[in-house]
Order: structure tokens, then C-alpha cells, then sequence
């Protein structure tokens, strides 16, 4: 072909080739390049489908923070989405990820079955990811050698095909023609079927590309014999250029400057296989041409070199825009389940934005790639450490208030209300303290825990019912004693003794009465003291009686804590007794130089007088109940009335 060949083969699709095609256009305007040169690259062309397409680009990830799920899933989307001759470096990269990721979870699984006692011998591992990862992958091989297969078939398909075209290249130009029309639409329709023939194997396509070539210089030099025949090929091979040119021209106002040269590079290869030669006088001018509008096209990739530099200086600041929020996201202190739970949404939607924002300077690709995947593995550590962490003390709060339901369960149906009342109080309490627990145990841990304390508080609630139905029976007794008391006649002191003691003991018998009436004591208290003054009674008669009964009553309830408490406020009255008469003893020193009939001073000794013998009562009462041994259940019963 001469100065016309092109080597435009290599011109792809994406922005990563147009540096090397300037230099392989200009080369291929200097220098002559025979038609065999070029085998592989027609081989390779006539394979593609569609020149205008351009080169699938698979987005970057980071599979290094995938789950296992996650990465089976992603496997899938491959399969599914790509052509798997092209997908076979990110299956590759997915498969060593897995495996690293497979084991360190079996050997994290094993030390935990070993922790909690399980024997080394009896451990099973757990396949099912594993057999999961392994049938799609064995599902993208088998697609692969179909691929392969199917590729090799056609292959085949495809030199049975140019060899039969070079059988009938052959015997055009070696058999009689019929006449000059029919000679040039087969020969065209040779050129046609031989461009569109696809790909042969490469072991072969040296040979039968050469066969062919030879072929047909051989048709050319036989239509160079007839002057007709070669006037008319001349002619339509003009008319071929003139198309070419014409659609080259188109191409220099093409919008998109990577379509432009993508198509140019097709329009090359058509020059190359279907405009040629030409009449001497149009072959220089008609080359010189296209070639002019080529260099034109060319000119214009600073303007895509220009808009690449833009687009990818804008990704870079995006990327940086993204690498600036993790950045704060990875050095909050002390993240807390809070956080983690507003953030995680907004790492993925990052991580995808980094992904499918595009080419970045190749300077600084390499770096920002780096500083971009460190900060995700710093926050995935970040999050697993807390969540670790987070389950343990979930674990350990799991444990405490499996402690309180069963102080709860223990205690439901015991009578020894205060106690028990004070107890749940202090692990409802205790339970509100305690952090969370796994969810999955939560609503079940709290219902049961529930149920048992409202059960316990429906018993006490009940209890306290009966009581105040006990008590206001108690009060209608009292009053009906009282009654009895008021309209009470004896013939003597003995006799009113007597009865005092009685109406006493079953005063005391009666027990409590609603704290709103206990004014009803004070009530009997006076109807006994205006029995005692009607009857000229000694009131030491009457403290003894009444100290008798309440040794009777502490004797009968078995009281305990009742005494305890009692003989508390016995000893803390007699200390308190003691000081006041020792300081009103003191104060007589004020009234040295006083008549004996000063009233204050009178008033002083008769109070000293008083406390003295309420001091003496106090001690024998004491002393009596302080040997007192007793044992029994608890008792709410009443203390007798003073």
C-alpha cells in the first residue's frame, strides 16, 4: 500500500492509549509498512464486534472490607454484569481475600468452641460459606472454558472460512472471467467477506494472512494485464477514498474527540483493506488529503488531553472531599453505639462515591488509592473493636440481670412483705442501671423480669387490702370495747381492778386499727385513768398491771424485732431521763439564796421529782423485758396502750 498504510491499531477507547497514538500515526506517515506487518492487529480487529465500542472499565473495590456474604454476593454481580474473559483479575483478588478472610474466621470460631469447653477432636468447621464461595466459583470457571471454548470453535468456524475465501481469491484471477461486472462484484465481495471473516487462531494467522495478501496482489497484477479491469477497480477505489474522506471530514467537528479518533482509526483500516490502488494521478492527492484531515483530527486531542486533565483534577478533589470526612469520622475518641449507628450509613455511601467518581491524575492515584483505603481500614477496626468490646460488656450485663430474674423468680411468693418490698424495689432499681444486653435476649429477659415483680407487687397489693379490711374490723371492736368501757360500774377497788385488766387485755388483743384512727388509744388510755381516779386506785397497781400485759403480749406475738426496737427507745428515754435530771439538778444551784416557797423553784423540784420516777419506771420496765427469750414468726400486732 505504501505511504498510505496507517498503523492505527492500537487506538483504543479510553483515555489511557491516546498518548501512544499520536506517535504511531506519525510514524506511519514516514516510513512503509508491508501488508503482512500488520497480521495480528487485522486478526485481532476483525474479532471485534463493534469498533466504536468502547473498553469496559470495571469500578475499583475495596474487598478487603467485604464480608463473606458480601464477597460471594459480589462474584455474582460480575458474573452477571461483565464479560468473564475480562473479570478474571477481580475473581482472582476475591478469591485470595475470601480464603484469608475464611480461615481467620475458622480459627476465631475454633478458640471460642475451645474457650467454652468444647474438645479439640469433636470440632466441626463450618463449610457453608465456603461451599457457597466454591460453587460460584466453579460456576466462573465453567463459564470461563465455555467462554474459551466457544472462542476456539469460532476461531476454527472462522479460518475454514478465509481459507475458503483465499480458494476463491485464487480462482477468480486463475479462471476465465465471464465479463468484467461479474469479475469485480466477486472480487468485492471477497474483500467484503474476508473483512468480516473474525478472528482465526494465532498459530495460523501469520500464514493465512500472507496467503492472502499474496493473493491478492496476484488479483491486482491480473488486473493490471487487462487495462479495463483496472481502470474499473481504479474507479471504485476512488470512490471508496472520496466516502472515507468524506466521513473523515465529519470527524474533525465531532463533538466527542474520543469518538473521533476511535472512528478514525477504523476508517484507516478501510483504507487499508478496501481503497486501494487508485490512479496514479489521484493516489498521492487522495492520500495527502485524508492524511491532512488525520493530522487535523489529532490536533485535537490537547483539547481532550485538556478536558481529561479537568475531569480528573475535579475527581481528584472529590476524592480528597471524601478522604476529608472519613478522615474526621476515624478520629472522633470514643465513639459510642450512637455514633456507629448514625455513621455506618454514610462510610458506605462515601466508599461508593469513591468508587464510581472516576480517573484521577496518575501522580497522585497511587497515594490517594492508599490514604483512602488505610482510613477504611482504620474505622472497620475502629467498629469491630467497639462492637467486640460492646458485646462483652453486653455479655456481662447479660449475666447480671439474668441474677436479678432469678432474685425475682426466688422471692415472688414470700410473706415477709417489708423485707421482700424494700428488695424488689432495690433490683428494679439495680435492673434500670444496667447497660443493654444482646437484643435477641432483651424483650424476652425484660417480660419475664416484669412479670415477676408485678406478681410479688399484685400479692403485696392484695395483702395490704386484707390488712385494712383487718384493721377497720379491729377499730369497730375497739369502739365497741370502748363503749362497754364508758358505761363500766364496780362495786369496788378489787372489782375495778380487775375489770382494768381485763379491758386492757383486750385492748391489746384486738390489734391495729387504720393510722388515721389511732387516736382511738388515747381514747381508751383516758377512760382507764378516769377509772383509776374514780376508784382512788395506786397508780403503782395500775403500772404493774399494765407492765404485766405487755410482757403477756410480747410472750404471745414472739415478737423479736418488736422487743428489739422497744428496748431501743427504753434505753435511749432512760439516757435522755438521766441528762435532764442531772441539768435540772445543776440549775438548783441558780436558786441558792430562794425562799422554799418559790414557786419556781417549787416547780423545778416537783419536775425533778417527776422524771425521777418516770426514770425508776422506765428501769424496771426495762429490766423485765430485757431477759425476756422469745422465738416465733413475725407479727404486725400492736403494742398495749400506755
Amino acid at each position: 500500500m505504501g505511504t498510505e498504510s496507517d498503523n492505527l491499531h492500537h487506538a483504543e477507547g479510553n483515555e489511557k492509549n491516546v498518548e501512544s497514538l499520536q506517535n504511531d500515526v506519525e510514524s506511519s506517515y514516514h516510513q512503509d509498512s508491508a501488508k503482512e506487518d500488520s497480521i495480528d492487529e487485522l486478526n485481532s480487529e476483525n474479532n471485534k464486534a463493534d469498533h466504536s465500542v468502547e473498553e469496559t472499565t470495571i469500578p475499583e473495590k475495596d474487598y478487603e472490607s467485604f464480608s463473606l456474604d458480601k464477597l460471594i454476593d459480589e462474584v455474582k454481580h460480575l458474573l452477571t454484569k461483565y464479560p468473564v474473559y475480562l473479570i478474571g483479575e477481580n475473581i482472582n483478588s476475591i478469591r485470595d481475600i475470601f480464603t484469608k478472610k475464611f480461615d481467620e474466621h475458622e480459627v476465631t470460631r475454633k478458640e471460642k468452641f475451645l474457650e467454652e469447653g468444647g474438645d479439640e477432636l469433636s470440632y466441626q468447621p463450618d463449610l457453608f460459606l465456603k461451599n457457597k464461595f466454591n460453587s460460584v466459583y466453579h460456576d466462573y470457571r465453567a463459564k470461563l472454558n465455555s467462554y474459551y471454548k466457544e472462542q476456539e470453535k469460532n476461531e476454527q468456524n472462522n479460518l475454514t472460512k478465509r481459507l475458503q475465501i483465499i480458494e476463491e481469491l485464487k480462482e477468480l484471477y486463475t479462471t476465465p472471467m465471464e465479463s468484467i461486472s461479474s469479475f469485480f462484484k466477486k472480487f468485492r465481495d471477497i474483500k467484503e467477506k474476508w473483512h468480516n471473516a473474525g478472528k482465526i487462531p494465532k498459530s495460523k494467522a501469520g500464514d493465512v494472512f500472507r496467503t492472502y495478501f499474496h493473493h491478492l496482489d496476484n488479483a491486482h497484477e491480473f488486473i493490471k494485464l487487462n487495462k479495463e479491469l483496472e481502470e474499473l477497480d481504479y474507479a471504485h477505489n476512488l470512490e471508496q477514498r472520496k466516502a472515507i474522506i468524506s466521513r473523515a471530514n465529519e470527524l474533525i467537528t465531532e463533538p466527542s474527540v474520543q469518538k473521533a479518533l476511535n472512528e478514525l482509526q477504523y476508517l484507516h483500516k478501510l483504507w487499508k483493506e478496501q481503497a486501494e490502488p487508485v490512479a496514479e494521478e489521484f493516489r498521492e492527492s487522495t492520500w495527502q488529503e485524508f492524511k491532512t484531515i488525520t493530522q487535523k483530527i489529532h490536533e485535537r486531542k490537547s483539547e481532550l488531553f485538556e478536558k481529561i486533565k479537568e475531569e480528573q483534577q475535579a475527581n481528584l478533589e472529590k476524592k480528597q472531599t471524601i478522604i476529608s470526612q472519613l478522615e474526621s469520622i476515624a478520629t472522633v475518641e470514643n465513639p459510642d453505639h450512637s455514633f456507629w449507628q448514625n455513621n455506618v450509613k454514610k462510610i458506605e455511601e462515601l466508599r461508593e462515591a469513591f468508587f464510581t467518581t472516576g480517573r484521577i491524575p496518575k501522580e497522585v492515584s497511587g497515594d490517594t488509592w492508599s490514604k483512602f483505603k488505610n482510613l477504611l481500614h482504620e474505622i472497620n477496626g475502629k467498629k469491630n473493636t467497639f462492637y467486640k468490646d460492646l458485646k462483652r460488656v453486653q455479655q456481662e450485663n447479660l449475666k447480671k440481670k439474668n441474677d436479678l430474674l432469678e432474685i425475682a423468680k426466688a422471692n415472688k411468693d414470700s410473706e415477709d412483705w417489708d423485707v421482700i418490698l424494700n428488695l424488689y424495689k432495690k433490683i428494679q432499681n439495680e435492673w434500670k442501671n444496667i447497660g443493654h444486653v444482646p437484643r435477641k435476649y432483651s424483650d424476652k429477659l425484660w417480660d419475664e423480669f416484669r412479670e415477676n415483680c408485678n406478681y410479688f407487687f399484685n400479692r403485696y397489693k392484695q395483702r395490704n387490702n386484707k390488712v385494712n379490711e383487718e384493721w377497720t374490723e379491729n377499730l369497730k371492736r375497739k369502739q365497741n370495747l370502748l363503749s362497754e368501757i364508758s358505761s363500766f360500774t364496780a362495786n369496788n377497788k378489787e372489782e375495778a381492778l380487775a375489770k382494768i385488766n381485763e379491758y386492757s387485755i383486750q385492748w391489746n388483743s384486738i390489734g391495729k386499727v387504720p393510722r388515721e384512727e389511732m387516736s382511738i388509744n388515747k381514747e381508751f388510755n383516758q377512760a382507764i385513768k378516769n377509772i383509776i381516779k374514780k376508784f382512788d386506785i395506786d397508780k403503782n397497781v395500775v403500772d404493774e398491771i399494765q407492765l404485766n400485759i405487755k410482757v403477756e403480749n410480747y410472750k404471745q406475738s414472739k415478737d423479736d424485732k418488736k422487743l428489739d426496737e422497744d428496748l431501743r427507745k427504753m434505753r435511749k428515754q432512760i439516757q435522755d431521763l438521766g441528762h435532764e435530771i442531772v441539768q435540772l439538778e445543776n440549775n438548783l444551784s441558780f436558786f441558792s439564796n430562794a425562799k422554799q416557797d418559790n414557786p419556781i423553784l417549787q416547780n423545778t423540784l416537783n419536775n425533778i421529782e417527776a422524771k425521777k420516777a418516770k426514770l425508776e419506771e422506765l428501769k424496771q420496765t426495762y429490766s423485765k423485758l430485757v431477759n425476756l427469750n422469745l422465738s416465733g414468726d413475725e407479727s404486725n400486732e400492736e403494742d398495749s396502750a400506755d
